[in-house]
């Protein structure tokens, strides 16, 4: 495919048929992808944990168990549970967080273009899947389970987002988008 091509085809994908993990190949490949972004000061202040079978269905169910904490106590929880329905039936589940989150000049200094830097990591691996005729969803509903994230993951750091990766089972189709004179502003 085209660039202009894939960019204006790639789409959030919500169920995945069922399938083995993508695989390991393809996992280093996409990673390679998302590492060609350029970031602040070359800093590449991005660090991935690939996730699948066993300790996937572990993560998912765990994040049920939070959900239902949040709905007993009627408290707000995003679109967690539609995220971890996704991330039940996608084969393959990539943690991104940022390895210098824990600097003491991170908040001041470092935070918001790192959080730039690793938003642009994601989307080359989003593009790059949808090249490979992958499905995937960004997902950052992570922020409401983040410390049994970090547990589950044995890390200090937040996790930024997940990726779920998968072979799509669903029509793709494009979202809504604002039209170009709500967006761009000339002068």
């Amino acid at each position: 495919m085209e660039l202009k091509e894939v960019i204006h085809s790639r789409t959030s994908v919500r169920r995945y048929k069922e399938s083995p993990s993508i695989g390991m190949d393809i996992i280093k490949e996409l990673v390679e992808l998302g590492m060609r972004v350029p970031s602040p000061k070359n800093r590449q202040p991005w660090q991935v944990i690939h996730v699948t079978g066993a300790d996937k269905d572990f993560f998912v169910n765990l994040g049920f168990q939070v959900l239902e904490q949040y709905k007993a106590r009627k408290d707000h929880f995003g679109s967690l549970e539609i995220s971890l329905k996704a991330m039940q039936t996608a084969s393959d589940l990539l943690f991104v967080y940022n390895p210098y989150d824990d600097l003491p000049d991170y908040r001041a200094v470092w935070e918001k273009s790192d959080l730039q830097a690793i938003g642009a990591f994601v989307e080359h691996i989003l593009l790059g899947a949808k090249d490979m005729g992958l499905g995937t969803l960004w997902m950052n509903d992570v922020f409401f389970m983040q410390s049994e994230s970090k547990a589950f993951l044995n890390i200090s750091h937040d996790v930024q987002a997940i990726i779920a990766i998968g072979v799509p089972d669903e029509g793709m189709y494009p979202r809504p988008r604002k039209s170009i004179d709500e967006v761009l502003v000339t002068r």
